[in-house]
């Protein structure tokens, strides 16, 4: 009896070490610093550009302004201290951020179960708009739209991720033309900001299926070809989704391939290697590129790769965009988090297009629109002005290289002074998605009185060349089915064990082998 009392309280003792321990190794604070001096902005923005230990939420960006930062809790005290001694203020904005992880994942299982937060149920094809969904999830709702409206949706891939996903494209219009103005828009080029993609799904949502019910949406789906592109960074999504871990589920860049590099650890000792991987695909476009605002190390958050377009998702934009030939007059691309509304050029302070009245009056005017909705305030501006200089991003390049005429990049909800960051709840993609598609519709609203096509009736696309469309083969109708049996997208495998195969007309052209149509 002895032995085992004995015994016990050691077992005790250890396993509430093992999971202090465990706890420990996995605990990450975000500290909300307030800047007040010059100095104290130059150490936050050494740290910043040239250390990878820290997770910068929101980077230094003026005196006065907020700068969030995630550090692991075996760094904490000695960060604390060295802030301490410059004398600048900080305070806890999330004490433990795997908790308020767990804690998302939990209500989002709450809400599904219970149907919460659903956004119009009527369409007709069922997809919760109040979700955030998975990359084969968002893909199935692209393909669904294509089959059940195939008057005004094309879908298809525009390049191939470094671990083999397709980036989808959906275009939306109802008849083709070459004078009808297209707008870009693209969401989650950063993993962790989830609330991109789904803002862009409901933008989807909203052309596409009150397309019938309200002449808002069929105006600009018959005078506009919009080009969309929800999840750009397909990797660096679902491998945030892929784990609570901390570092997994706040992961920013892509998945690019891991590098080395060598790191000095000291005057008389030899260096070791530090290896990392994934690119911040806003840093890898070419404008200024790797001047500002940016790192050649590949451990850092803000590496912008070995050069201008290395990345396949930064290529495929490239490619796509200029092979429209001058047709895209706007480039939308949307992030998180401040509440910003940005219009170029952000690689330098006060640096501006000859345009930037008309850019600032049409960012204004939607600004106020978003307002209108549920009074949520955004702030306008260039980027370098409203956050930090930072060169490499793809509104300047779409504006400096391309001379896409209005080119604007959303930085979402929350604002900077809420503490959820880029852990925002599924309770806010509704309202979030609501207010910014009334300022999306100011810039369409701006572009049609820009770029209007003239009024010549032309009669709309045939149904079976969208159709072809939106199963990957862009060649006219009545082409024979290929005579080799293959499959042309990598998730046929997924679809035919759901059941897509008898409920998706375009399986047969896509999918012809997992579906057993060809032998």
């Amino acid at each position: 009896m002895g032995g085992q009392n004995g015994i016990l309280p050691l077992l005790f003792i250890s396993l509430c070490l093992f999971i202090t321990f465990t706890t420990a190794a996995k605990r990450y604070t975000v500290l909300r610093i307030e800047v007040s001096s010059k100095d104290q902005l130059d150490y936050l923005n050494e740290q910043y550009l040239n250390s990878s230990q820290f997770d910068f939420w929101k980077e230094p960006s003026s005196v006065g302004e907020q700068v969030h930062i995630m550090v692991k809790d075996s760094l904490l005290h000695n960060f604390v201290e060295q802030l301490d001694s410059r004398g600048i203020k900080h305070k806890v904005m999330i004490d433990d951020v795997q908790k308020v992880i767990q804690k998302r994942a939990n209500d989002s299982a709450k809400f599904y179960e219970n149907k919460l937060y659903r956004d119009a149920p009527e369409n007709r094809i069922a997809f919760n708009l109040a979700k955030y969904h998975s990359f084969a999830e968002t893909i199935n709702y692209l393909n669904a739209l294509a089959i059940t409206y195939p008057d005004r949706v094309h879908v298809m891939p525009i390049g191939i991720t470094h671990e083999g996903r397709q980036i989808p494209l959906i275009k939306i219009g109802t008849r083709s033309r070459a004078d009808k103005p297209g707008i870009w828009i693209d969401g989650g080029i950063h993993a962790r900001e989830w609330i991109s993609p789904a803002v862009v799904l409901y933008f989807i949502s909203q052309l596409v299926t009150e397309y019938d019910r309200d002449p808002t949406m069929r105006n600009l789906v018959d005078s506009m070809d919009w080009y969309i592109v929800p999840l750009l960074n397909p990797d660096g999504y679902e491998y945030s989704r892929s784990s609570s871990d901390v570092e997994v589920r706040l992961w920013r860049k892509n998945r690019s391939p891991t590098m080395c590099t060598q790191v000095s650890t000291g005057l008389f000792s030899p260096p070791t290697t530090q290896c990392c991987q994934g690119v911040d695909l806003n840093r890898n476009f070419d404008w200024f590129f790797g001047q500002v605002g940016s790192s050649t190390d590949p451990c850092s958050e803000i590496y912008n790769g070995r050069f201008a377009f290395s990345e396949p998702e930064t290529r495929s934009v490239r490619d796509f965009v200029t092979g429209q030939n001058g047709k895209i007059k706007t480039f939308l691309t949307f992030h998180s988090y401040s509440q910003i509304l940005m219009y170029p050029f952000g690689h330098q302070l006060r640096t501006y297009p000859n345009d930037v009245n008309d850019l600032s009056a049409t960012a204004n005017k939607a600004a106020q629109a978003l307002q209108s909705m549920y009074g949520t305030k955004y702030t306008v501006g260039t980027g370098a002005d409203t956050l930090y200089p930072a060169s490499g991003g793809s509104e300047d390049w779409a504006k400096g290289q391309m001379n896409i005429k209005y080119s604007f990049l959303f930085e979402l909800r929350p604002e900077d002074n809420v503490w959820d960051g880029f852990l925002l709840a599924e309770n806010q993609i509704i309202p979030t998605s609501r207010e910014t598609w009334e300022a999306v519709k100011i810039i369409a609203d701006q572009t049609l009185q820009t770029f209007r096509p003239k009024a010549i009736a032309v009669a709309p696309v045939q149904a079976h060349r969208l159709r072809a469309f939106a199963s990957g083969n862009p060649a006219s109708s009545g082409s024979a089915p290929s005579a080799t049996c293959r499959d042309l997208d990598q998730l046929c495998s997924y679809w035919s064990q759901n059941g897509a195969c008898a409920q998706w007309p375009s399986m047969r052209e896509r999918c012809a082998r997992s579906c057993g149509f060809c032998t």
